[in-house]
């Protein structure tokens, strides 16, 4: 599930569009989905929602097997005892449900935003996740570091899981590694390399752990109709609308600087060579199957976060698309297992 946009020029009120992002996460365990993920961002002019946590705990509700989770939480933005009680809430509310991932954000303006200043992501990152990790294992600890000091905390809250899951998104060798080391499960784009993911299982095996139980999650947008030009007739503006509004970002520590987007119009985006990245899989069941295996077949992907509904797009052809996936996508992706893959993962 992707972040919670409305554009400007939507005739739908922003409380209607929250409502049908959860009547989607609804829809989806009927079908057989096994996560649900929101993400956060912030001060975006297509008003993306700003917390997940909200959102989930409102499907929580609705649903009683389905998993939920953030893809991801901020955290250098975040207090990391506050995301340790808020994670720990959501999974009593959800009957043990959740799953938490965590990111070092991307975007400049919203550092400038938070006055947090964009060379201390990483550091914050995971100093914050070593106290979330600290929140959910011990009762009582204390922590002195770099940008937090906590004496003599008391954590009366705990997940309901024994482990609850937790995420780190990581692109590159330094945080792969960081990830491997604590144990963790780690989230990237669509286009996160199998020479990342082969080191990410190389250091978990170093570290004493077994790849076979910790998950790659990769994201990507998704629509399937019986044939390809309604897909894009159903599709196209959403897709465009994501692809420009990040192409508009002037992003810190991933190499990319910001400038007017180089995106197709809805019409050319079929044809378009670029490599974005945030991938799309737009067509019919046979042809979205195969562009998805071959995403997980370059690597030991064990979940795909994937967005069906962007801005424009009507709810009718929405869970169409999502109907036709369960019936004819899940089952492929669901049978095919990486080599290296001791225990298959259908998360």
């Amino acid at each position: 599930m992707p972040v919670i946009r409305r554009h400007p020029e939507e005739l739908r009120s922003l409380q209607q569009i929250y409502q049908d992002h959860i009547d989607d996460a609804a829809y989806a365990e009927q079908l057989g989905f096994t996560h649900v993920w929101f993400g956060e961002h912030h001060f975006s002019w297509d008003q993306a929602a700003p917390s997940p946590f909200p959102v989930l705990a409102a499907i929580a509700g609705r649903t009683s097997r389905i998993r939920i989770g953030t893809y991801l939480t901020v955290l250098p933005f975040q207090h990391p005892l506050l995301v340790a009680e808020e994670a720990a809430t959501l999974d009593i509310l959800s009957g043990g449900r959740f799953e938490l991932t965590v990111g070092a954000g991307s975007f400049n303006e919203e550092f400038r935003s938070f006055n947090v200043d964009a060379a201390e992501r990483q550091g914050r990152l995971y100093e914050g996740l070593d106290v979330i990790l600290k929140c959910f294992t011990e009762d009582e600890f204390s922590h002195q570091g770099k940008y937090f000091t906590f004496p003599d905390v008391r954590m009366t809250t705990k997940p309901l899981q024994e482990k609850l899951p937790v995420w780190v998104a990581a692109s590159g060798p330094v945080g792969v590694k960081r990830v491997a080391r604590r144990g963790l499960n780690v989230a990237g784009a669509s286009a996160f390399s199998p020479q990342m993911v082969e080191l990410f299982d190389s250091e978990l095996r170093a570290h004493g752990h077994n790849p076979a139980d910790h998950g790659s999650g990769t994201l990507t947008m998704v629509h399937i109709a019986e044939d390809e030009d309604q897909a894009w007739a159903e599709a196209g503006r959403g897709v465009h609308h994501w692809l420009s509004w990040l192409a508009g970002h002037e992003f810190v520590g991933m190499g990319v600087t910001s400038g007017k987007p180089d995106v197709p119009e809805p019409a050319k985006l079929r044809d378009w060579a670029a490599n974005p990245l945030i991938p799309y899989h737009v067509g019919t069941p046979d042809q979205v199957a195969e562009s998805l295996l071959k995403s997980v077949r370059s690597a030991r992907h064990t979940n795909l976060a994937l967005s069906f509904r962007q801005v424009f797009m009507d709810t009718a052809a929405v869970h169409h698309s999502m109907d036709l996936f369960a019936e004819h996508v899940m089952p492929e992706l669901r049978a095919w297992q990486h080599p290296t893959t001791t225990a298959a993962s259908d998360k």
